[in-house]
């Protein structure tokens, strides 16, 4: 117990109550930090209207839409630059400390260099969990009104419109290949065909339609100007019927058919999971979707990788800290991202295991600011 509790009652004695030193560079990170990301989310928020600046100046929408849209952006906008503001600021003001010999200062008077950016390592920590739960209860709500929002500005009017398609699907006891639905109405239009298979995988009936309505109570399907054709066990021709109109008892409902596919972007962890009993069920591939359950935790590591390397960076820093800064933080956000995008591509397409795709990035580079520190031997 006491083994468990030592970390606990270190972190109460190095920083309760903060000590000077702490606070004098916690507190210049920290408005820093605050500082640079405003001014990079106004940048995004500036560069979101002059894109949506067509739907302002258009009669056919209704303006409240338009600034509905960027309001519902705005999360997502914070969650893409906290790690490029993290980096900036924690490398600058590190940076400035060190150029201003006051790093060397505090280390001649005894303190390592891994006790002073302490509290910066722990603030980065505490963002990964923190980003990692914005993102899940807020970003992916916002994202979802955001995108209802751009849709309707979209087709110029002030309510959505239905969506056509074809969908060849697995329901139950068969399979279904559909057209057009028609949520208002119930409705599939256009063509609605099912086939019935055993368990053994031998079709026992076929039918096709025109038209199918989905009735909810009780649960059934009438389908018009359908044609029924039935087999026996040896898979021969049983009969061949066509009905004007005839009921079934389909399992599945017409929501079912409505978003067989959903973004897995747009999906919180838990919905995740209930997506890939959906996908398993419908026989829908779905190794994307759990790329992005992990991704769910492994992109919010990067507060933390970019706090740790960023420091180290910053501690070598031998001139001007803000343009060594500025230069550092588009480095290794760009190559972060490329990384990460190469992996889960690779990840996505089945050669690499889905673990390690994702998992890699911030191996590599939190194996590199390590690396860094040791052969910085501070």
């Amino acid at each position: 117990m006491n083994l468990l509790l030592t970390p606990f009652l270190w972190f109460k004695r190095e920083f309760i109550p903060f000590r000077t030193l702490d606070r004098y560079l916690f507190l210049d990170f920290f408005k820093t930090f605050i500082g640079t990301l405003i001014m990079l989310t106004s940048m995004i928020v500036i560069y979101k209207f002059t894109d949506v600046m067509k739907y302002l100046v258009s009669s056919k929408v209704n303006q409240t839409h338009v600034y509905l849209h960027v309001l519902y952006s705005l999360p997502s906008m914070v969650d893409q630059v906290v790690a490029p503001a993290l980096m900036f600021s924690v490398c600058f003001v590190i940076g400035q400390f060190s150029v201003n010999k006051e790093l060397v200062a505090m280390m001649v008077a005894g303190v390592s260099f891994i006790r002073i950016i302490t509290p910066i390592l722990f603030f980065g920590i505490s963002m990964w969990l923190i980003m990692t739960l914005f993102g899940q209860t807020i970003v992916i709500p916002a994202n979802k009104k955001a995108q209802i929002e751009y849709s309707i500005m979209a087709k110029g009017s002030n309510r959505l419109i239905d969506f056509v398609y074809q969908l060849h699907i697995k329901g139950k006891k068969g399979f279904y290949y559909v057209y057009w639905i028609d949520e208002k109405e119930n409705t599939v239009k256009g063509g609605f065909n099912y086939i019935e298979i055993t368990p053994d995988g031998h079709p026992t009936y076929t039918v096709s339609s025109q038209k199918a309505k989905f009735i909810p109570s009780p649960h059934s399907w009438v389908l018009y100007d359908a044609e029924e054709v039935r087999f026996n066990e040896n898979l021969e021709l049983v009969s061949r019927t066509k009905y004007a109109e005839k009921t079934y008892d389909f399992p599945e409902d017409l929501a079912y058919f409505s978003k067989p596919i959903r973004n897995p972007e747009e999906m919180n962890f838990f919905e995740l999971a209930d997506e890939i009993e959906s996908r398993i069920t419908k026989g829908i591939p779905f190794r994307n979707v759990i790329i992005q359950q992990h991704m769910a935790f492994a992109m919010p590591l990067m507060s933390f990788v970019v706090v740790a390397l960023g420091a180290l960076a910053g501690a070598i820093t031998k001139r001007s800290a803000g343009v060594a800064s500025l230069g550092l933080t588009i480095a290794v956000v760009l190559l972060y991202y490329i990384l990460n995008s190469t992996a889960k591509t690779l990840a996505e397409n089945g050669a690499l295991p889905i673990w390690i795709g994702m998992w890699m990035t911030p191996v590599i580079f939190t194996t590199a600011a390590y690396y860094l520190y040791r052969k910085m031997n501070i």
